[in-house]
């Protein structure tokens, strides 16, 4: 028979830090709106597959189209990333700092597609208003961070 062992409580490390569901929604936001620009990059390459009929110009538009677009969905899924880091194990400065300086870009560029640009407002106040939700993440938890 095996001897009783009392049960004894072990020192848990603490858990670290959680983000907020503000990081939460960032992260979703910033996913999708990658996906749209990714998405929006593969419908314009196919447009073109439609009536380019040599290599070179299917390898230009590849490149037209998904690096042009890369402007748009490597910010978005870079910031999404940092808002899920921010998620998971909290919020850092330094993520912060970089997800702004992703974003300061778009912020001038969506401000003048709204107010300056011949884009339909169909387009162009879905981007204004994801760039601003996410510089707004951005800049109230780099806030909220050095405040504490």
């Amino acid at each position: 028979m095996e001897p009783i062992i009392p049960i004894t409580e072990t020192k848990s490390t603490p858990s670290p830090v959680r983000g907020t569901l503000a990081d939460l929604i960032a992260c979703i936001i910033g996913a999708a709106a990658s996906v749209i620009a990714l998405a929006y990059s593969a419908l314009f390459f196919s447009r073109f597959l439609e009536n380019d009929t040599h290599l070179w110009g299917v390898v230009s538009a590849f490149l037209l189209c998904f690096g042009v677009g890369a402007f748009g969905y490597v910010p978005a899924g870079i910031t999404s990333r940092i808002a899920y880091k921010a998620y998971k194990s909290g919020v850092n400065s330094r993520g912060l700092i970089f997800a702004i300086i992703l974003l300061l870009p778009w912020l001038f560029l969506s401000i003048a597609l709204v107010m300056v640009s011949d884009m339909s407002k169909f387009y162009s106040l879905p981007i204004f208003i994801i760039v601003n939700l996410l510089a707004v993440w951005a800049f109230v938890s780099y806030y909220n961070l050095r405040r504490s």
